[in-house]
């Protein structure tokens, strides 16, 4: 007889997606009442050893449970702590605050106004040519978003909230990429709302922190536990059904939740494995979201869940860091400083529209031509006529000239001696800085010398990368910064329906099981700025509605 796939492995987290084997006895047990501690069923430390569903003496039991403490986690809890009636919610959180990319987000929340409209222009053209979300998911979404801002105001959030008019018309606004896509009919209906701390500057200056303030103020609901990762899914073999998770709690403690637990786990940008296998990426360097490892989605493929999007995210483009790859000069700015010189690969060539950053374009008109325009919108940018995330290199080379230096190659305040202090390679030619960065000098120096013609011409005949940001590399001595693809989130992880149940390959939901956020974001092709946290919050509150109705 098997045991729980309770024992520890390398990978600890995927230990218990479910329970392998169970005796007769645990065949019916679903629905029993767990036993108290004392009686036939084990010890909290003797859980571990259980061989059936009968065995597990509970540490807890919870309405619903929520792992993952960012803001789709935060909003999950809110939701049952509102509208609950008193359920009681378990919120697990990984790290020590709250977690994932949440504070390394803008803090930017979607809204809109018209469901209907929305959908049928903006959203439904931010899918582009694909079919990876079905129309039920993406209309609860953008009903979900005309939902948003009197939600948050439900929650207490109007003193501190900033809400920005739909479209945000304004030329300066456009160039701040929100909307994202103008060139989309329909962009002009997408609104943004965010907090600013209120008129007298002393309330939550981000929608995380006001979340997570509201699920602090209510730990009569809540159950709000920092540096507690869950460590399995507990689930019956007989119907499938989730029952509850082992959290990292002092030791493996096991908590039944009666409506359901929901997965707000966040991405996998900082697990090689999952990058290579599922994006075809080495070397990925995280601007955020140390944590997020992909424990969730582990767990949730041995439940049997399917996976979509995983090529989805706001990712790639190369970010330079100091010669010890150990930091980076900036990781999200608008354009970082790459417009002023080239970026090659270790073959000395340039290989692909080198003025990259998360969200770095000048944007066009509605209306006008996606196809041609060029740019990095969150990391997608125009490769033959659509957009999509590239594979990148795991190393190239930033290349600069010393008037590209004095433009601002680097941050202003970041070194006043790139090399003194191990930012940058320099040399007096182009040949000798290729020996230094170990590209071939022959190529590198026809690079340069194509570079400089272009700029001249005033056209980039290679990649069309706009006139208005091309420098030349030109005026010794030479530099060269190192750079690695970087990411500030994925979107792919288990399919989701409209109402936020997580499903199996063949399309059946996997009882009391939900998701929100970017644990299986509904963003497969391009993403629009804000629409993160605005799902964050719109399937937060649905996965808590249809798990409170479980309970």
């Amino acid at each position: 007889m098997q045991d729980l796939n309770l024992t520890p492995t390398r990978r600890s987290f995927i230990k218990s997606a479910g329970i392998a084997l169970v005796g007769a006895a645990a065949l019916g047990a679903a629905g029993c009442a767990p036993k108290a501690k004392g009686e036939t069923g084990l010890s909290a430390a003797g859980n571990d050893a259980a061989q059936a569903i009968a065995d597990i003496s509970w540490d807890g039991e919870y309405d619903v449970i929520v792992v993952g403490g960012g803001i789709a986690g935060l909003s999950t809890a809110a939701t049952v702590a509102l509208e609950g009636d008193g359920k009681s919610c378990l919120l697990l959180e990984k790290s020590a605050n709250c977690g994932g990319n949440s504070f390394a987000s803008s803090g930017f929340c979607m809204h809109a106004e018209d469901a209907d409209a929305i959908y049928e222009t903006y959203i439904s053209g931010l899918c582009g040519d694909t079919n990876c979300t079905p129309e039920d998911v993406l209309r609860a979404y953008a009903q979900g978003i005309t939902e948003n801002v009197q939600w948050v105001k439900d929650l207490g959030g109007e003193p501190y909230m900033s809400v920005k008019p739909l479209g945000w018309a304004s030329e300066e606004m456009r160039n701040t990429q929100i909307p994202e896509y103008p060139e989309i009919p329909g962009a002009e209906l997408q609104g943004a709302f965010m907090f600013d701390g209120g008129e007298a500057g002393d309330g939550p200056t981000h929608i995380a922190v006001f979340l997570q303030n509201y699920v602090r103020d209510h730990a009569d609901i809540i159950d709000y536990k920092l540096s507690t990762p869950m460590t399995a899914l507990v689930q019956d073999p007989a119907t499938g059904t989730i029952l509850g998770v082992v959290a990292d709690d002092g030791g493996n403690k096991y908590y039944r939740a009666r409506g359901g637990v929901v997965m707000c786990t966040g991405g996998f940008e900082n697990d090689a494995e999952y990058l290579e296998q599922y994006m075809g990426m080495q070397g990925v360097t995280p601007a955020a979201a140390l944590e997020n490892t992909a424990d969730g989605h582990r767990a949730c493929q041995k439940a049997g869940a399917a996976l979509w999007h995983m090529h989805g995210g706001a990712c790639f483009w190369l970010a330079p860091r100091n010669l010890d790859n150990t930091q980076f000069t900036q990781t999200q700015q608008t354009g970082l400083t790459k417009e002023f010189g080239i970026t090659v690969g270790v073959n000395g060539r340039r290989f692909y529209n080198d003025w990259d950053a998360c969200a770095a374009g000048d944007v066009q008109p509605i209306g006008s031509n996606l196809t041609t325009n060029v740019g990095y919108r969150h990391g997608q940018t125009q490769w033959g006529g659509r957009w999509i995330h590239l594979q990148l290199p795991p190393k190239a080379w930033f290349v600069f000239d010393a008037n590209g230096l004095a433009a601002g190659a680097l941050p202003e305040g970041l070194t006043d001696d790139p090399v003194a202090d191990g930012w940058a390679h320099s040399a007096a030619t182009i040949e000798e800085l290729a020996a230094q960065i170990e590209v071939p000098a022959d190529e590198l120096s026809k690079t340069v010398a194509q570079w400089n013609e272009f700029c001249e011409r005033g056209e980039d005949m290679a990649f069309y990368r706009p006139s208005n940001h091309m420098t030349p590399v030109a005026s010794g001595p030479f530099y060269a910064m190192l750079c690695t693809p970087t990411l500030l989130n994925t979107d792919g992880g288990p399919v989701h329906d409209a109402e936020s149940r997580i499903l199996d390959p063949y399309g059946d939901p996997i009882p009391n099981l939900y998701s929100a956020g970017e644990f299986g974001s509904i963003w497969g092709a391009m993403y629009q700025g804000t629409g993160n946290i605005g799902e964050c919050c719109v399937f937060g509150r649905i996965a808590a509605r249809n798990a409170m109705a479980s309970a």
